[in-house]
């Protein structure tokens, strides 16, 4: 019976052990490899925008209306305005018949191109002081990717809050007569103009792996933005960032 008690114990205990072998091989793991970046939708291409004229809907934003902790941005069907949707409210930029911007808050509008996630949690940072450039902000994003567990191989979206230096920023509005594509007569379409030092929210997506899908050939990272008072909202084509601005990203 001693025995039988003793070889008990034994197994017991073996088996405790290979229980606490397993779970820290798994938190080990687990610590390695992080949590997955939250699922980046893509519809439409840049290259077949720019190469192919191909201006056409690819996805009807009204099917969205009721989803929630959405975060895009993107091109309306034939290039006739930006979209940026902010926590699945929707702020979509156009060109007015008087040249002014015009801001609709609705989903009934169709997307050449069309970039978004769910996001139901972020992650706060402060921006430093010394990332002032696009290119900067690349570096920043993947030095501290690993810290805050994000696959730098694997898109995923960004935003920043804060009052910005400096804003170059576009509103496009295509003439659809015209079938010669590139991103200089895009950015000269329709409004565009330059913010100092206003407050603004942006929202961004970083991505190695789609160049002329949806960042252009010479970055990562394609930006829209929000003013505060919700007057301005479009594509950022240069900025230089604050001193006090905050960086989020997927948690």
């Amino acid at each position: 019976m001693k025995k039988i008690v003793l070889a008990l114990a034994f197994l017991i205990t073996i088996s405790f052990a290979q229980d606490r072998q397993e779970k820290s091989i798994l938190e080990t793991w687990e610590e390695k490899v992080g949590k997955e970046n939250p699922a980046v939708n893509v519809y439409g291409a840049l290259f077949e925008i720019k190469h192919k004229g191909d201006l056409s809907s690819r996805i009807s934003l009204s099917q969205f209306d009721n989803d929630a902790n959405i975060f895009a941005l993107g091109a309306l069907k034939d290039l006739a305005g930006e979209i940026l949707i902010l926590d699945s409210k929707p702020f979509i930029s156009y060109e007015t018949s008087n040249s002014e911007v015009g801001i609709s808050n609705d989903f009934n509008h169709e997307a050449a191109l069309y970039v978004s996630a769910v996001v139901n949690n972020w992650t706060e940072l402060k921006l430093p002081a010394n990332v002032n450039t696009i290119e900067q902000l690349e570096k920043y994003i993947e030095e501290i990717s690993s810290d805050n567990h994000i696959n730098i191989e694997k898109p995923f979206p960004f935003m920043i809050n804060g009052a910005s230096s400096v804003v170059n920023w576009h509103i496009i509005n295509w003439d659809t007569t015209d079938t010669v594509h590139n991103h200089q007569k895009h950015i000269e379409s329709g409004l565009s103009g330059v913010l100092e030092d206003t407050p603004m929210t942006i929202l961004g997506f970083y991505s190695k792996k789609h160049k002329a899908i949806f960042t252009h050939h010479t970055t990562f990272l394609h930006m829209h933005f929000l003013t505060d008072d919700e007057k301005i909202a479009g594509h950022i084509d240069e900025i230089y960032f604050g001193d006090e601005q905050t960086l989020y990203i997927p948690n």
